[in-house]
């Protein structure tokens, strides 16, 4: 399933599309140093609902290999999946948005996915109605959901989406349910527990694992006040977890603190495309080349023009599919037939663009020095450029980082001369 003309191109290199499915199957490139089939035995082999973090640069492909795991292990456990920040809205999260959005989608997707069934007995009819009627009590005077009471499983999914529409839509709506979130915490825990019970008795013996993206994403102060903060909160749920966790909070005092509420830390590296003295490192460049030329004929990109989009992208996978995406675009528009040179410089140019508008002249600076020393330390600085992308962490023979590729060209022109004026260089 290749793409045979540049229109083609552009679908298939959708820089929002996670790969699953059919496309995971076709596109899917096996990279050296996956932690997956480690972290596949971990959980097959433990029977004790293990809460993992799953460490990565942005945009390195974590969502790729969750969703290659969820395929090598579907017939030990069922996955129930979702983006924090996608059903939030919300990168200055707080760990009741998170909380809550799990009580949500976990309860939604268990009932919409038939792991939920209304019980037979007594006891089971009892502990559904009183999961309703808590629900119904919690959104009362917040003009969400219809009157009456929640009668039918179907009818609650349908409320718990009104409020993760609500939340997202409404500060005051959030505030006033965060608030209630936060002094209901104990029973919102008690109560999701008592529907991954339920769902674990329906799957048995299939496990349940929870997987929980989009926190890589967050603002820092966010990941910390969710992560160190309220661990024990986070990790309260009596089923397999998965959380994405911020790679810039690795190199932080507080990831220790945050790793011993955690069964397990589990890190996925970057492509290399080069070693720490500079010598290429072939065997990942080929690798980060054939992400694009697994979507796409390779008469439709000249050799050279990958070549210069997989160097740009810094061995980021959504990085290069984001290149070659713009590259397409800049082909269609001159009526061209294939993407050249000049199609992946504009490409790269525009990425460029968008990397260094929000970078700061003391920044600009601290990137000359580790793109001359690249050396990996954990003060907020280097955290912040890895967060933002301008400074790309590696892992082949040491831990390692350099500028984003993209950004090579304009180092010298904001590196201050002794009278204080730019250098000159072009942008």
């Amino acid at each position: 399933m290749k793409a045979i003309n540049l229109a083609q191109v552009v679908e298939y290199f959708d820089p929002k599309e996670i790969l699953r499915g059919q496309h995971l199957r076709h596109w899917f490139v096996q990279r050296t140093g996956t932690p997956r089939q480690r972290l596949r035995i971990a959980l097959q082999t433990q029977r004790d609902p293990q809460k993992i973090l799953f460490v990565g640069h942005r945009g390195a492909g974590k969502s790729t290999e969750l969703n290659k795991l969820a395929e090598e292990i579907q017939d030990s456990f069922h996955i129930i999946g979702f983006d924090a920040l996608t059903v939030t809205g919300r990168s200055t999260m707080r760990y009741e948005d998170l909380m809550l959005a799990l009580s949500t989608q976990v309860t939604r997707q268990c009932i919409d996915q038939g792991l939920i069934g209304r019980p037979a007995s007594e006891p089971l009819r009892e502990g559904w109605q009183s999961l309703a009627d808590w629900w119904r009590r919690t959104v009362a005077g917040f003009s969400l959901g219809t009157p009456g009471e929640v009668e039918t499983m179907a009818s609650l999914s349908t409320l718990l989406g009104e409020i993760e529409i609500g939340v997202s839509q409404s500060a005051f709506t959030r505030d006033q349910l965060n608030a209630f979130v936060d002094r209901e915490m104990p029973e919102l825990v008690r109560r999701l527990n008592w529907v991954i019970g339920q769902a674990q008795q329906h799957l048995s013996p299939k496990r349940l694992l929870l997987v929980v993206e989009g926190l890589d994403k967050v603002d820092l102060e966010a990941a910390r006040h969710i992560f160190r903060d309220h661990a024990p909160t986070i990790t309260a749920l009596q089923a397999v977890m998965i959380y994405t966790f911020p790679l810039a909070l690795r190199y932080s005092d507080d990831y220790q603190i945050v790793r011993r509420s955690f069964d397990r830390d589990v890190y996925l590296p970057n492509f290399p495309l080069r070693h720490p003295d500079g010598a290429e490192d072939e065997q990942d460049r080929d690798l980060v080349g054939q992400i694009a030329l697994n979507r796409m004929e390779a008469s439709l990109v000249d050799e050279a023009a990958l070549q210069h989009m997989a160097v740009a992208s810094g061995g980021i996978p959504a990085e290069l599919v984001k290149l070659v995406n713009n590259a397409a675009l800049y082909a269609l528009e001159r009526n061209g037939d294939a993407i050249g040179m000049n199609d992946a410089r504009n490409a790269v140019r525009d990425l460029r663009r968008e990397l260094a508008a929000n970078l700061t002249l003391a920044e600009w600076r601290l990137l000359k020095t580790r793109h001359g020393d690249r050396k990996l330390s954990n003060e907020p600085e280097v955290q912040q450029l890895l967060y933002k992308g301008a400074l790309i962490e590696y892992s082949n023979d040491v831990q390692w980082c350099d500028v984003q590729p993209a950004l090579w060209s304009l180092l010298e022109y904001y590196v201050e001369e002794a009278d204080g004026q730019l250098a000159d260089g072009g942008r």
